[in-house]
């Protein structure tokens, strides 16, 4: 085999390669590097957004006071999509006790989902008697109008304004559905 060839199929790691299908490996490697440039957005992405209505809250300048949906918020929903890496992927940056409380150490998937906690982000505990329904909608929907003087990294999940480095395919979307906001309102309300 020669050298840039077996470098080729190294770098590659298509076996079909080594075997003498130059061709097939080609086509491998493009649909890896493809899969690599494919947009992939949250699992709750839409590109619908649901209008709002901004009030002042009581502990925080900024509330949004009124249901994004009709339906109201599902605590057992929300308390899955807060722990989802896919969602609302809260887990990633804070710490909440209801959900480590889920986690099986007996099972590996169970740790995974439940069992990994970030410290990037205030703990959650106790979130739901610090702020009203209305404030917590905000700080799902959009944190850095409810914490206008902190430097947050948490992301809007319902707004597309203040977006930056958005990829090609993710780009005039939402992060989360208005009921999935709705489902971790109603979850983090609960944590009181």
């Amino acid at each position: 085999m020669k050298p840039a060839i077996r470098n080729i199929c190294i770098g590659v790691a298509a076996c079909a390669f080594a075997a003498g299908s130059a061709s097939s490996a080609r086509a491998q490697e493009r649909t890896q590097i493809k899969k690599v440039q494919t947009a992939r957005c949250s699992a709750g992405a839409t590109t619908r957004l649901v209008r709002y209505k901004v009030e002042r809250g009581e502990a925080l300048p900024a509330a949004i006071p009124k249901a994004l949906t009709r339906k109201p918020g599902d605590e057992a929903k929300g308390l899955e999509a807060a722990a989802d890496p896919g969602k609302g992927n809260c887990l990633a940056c804070h710490s909440i006790a209801k959900i480590l409380a889920k986690a099986d150490k007996s099972d590996p998937q169970s740790v995974r989902t439940y069992g990994n906690h970030g410290e990037v982000g205030p703990p959650l505990n106790g979130v739901g008697g610090r702020y009203s329904q209305g404030e917590l909608r905000m700080i799902i929907v959009d944190p850095k109008l409810a914490f206008p003087d902190a430097d947050t990294v948490m992301p809007a999940y319902h707004a597309r304004n203040g977006l930056t480095d958005v990829i090609a395919g993710c780009r005039n979307r939402v992060m989360l559905r208005a009921q999935t906001v709705e489902d971790i309102v109603a979850f983090l309300e609960a944590l009181k």
